[in-house]
C-alpha cells in the first residue's frame, strides 16, 4: 500500500508540470502554489525534486525563484 504522504506528493508534482506546461513564460513559486491550491514551501520544495530530476529549469530573479518546464 502506497503512503498517503507519497500519494499526495505524486499529485502536487503532477500539478506543478501541469501548469508549467500550460505557461509560455517562466512562471514563479507563488503563482504556481495559487493556481493549484497548495502551500508555497510545500510547492518550493517540490520544484527542487523537479529540477533534480532534470523536468523543470528554476532560475533566480532578484529575491524570486521562477521555473519553467525542460525542453
Amino acid at each position: 500500500m502506497i503512503p498517503r504522504k507519497v500519494k499526495l506528493g505524486k499529485k502536487i508534482e503532477s500539478d506543478i508540470l501541469q501548469v508549467l506546461n500550460e505557461s509560455k513564460t517562466p512562471i514563479s513559486t507563488r503563482d504556481i502554489a495559487l493556481k493549484i491550491d497548495r502551500a508555497w514551501f510545500s510547492v518550493q520544495s517540490h520544484c527542487m525534486k523537479l529540477q533534480l530530476q532534470d523536468k523543470i529549469i528554476g532560475y533566480k530573479i532578484s529575491n524570486l525563484n521562477v521555473w519553467e518546464i525542460k525542453k
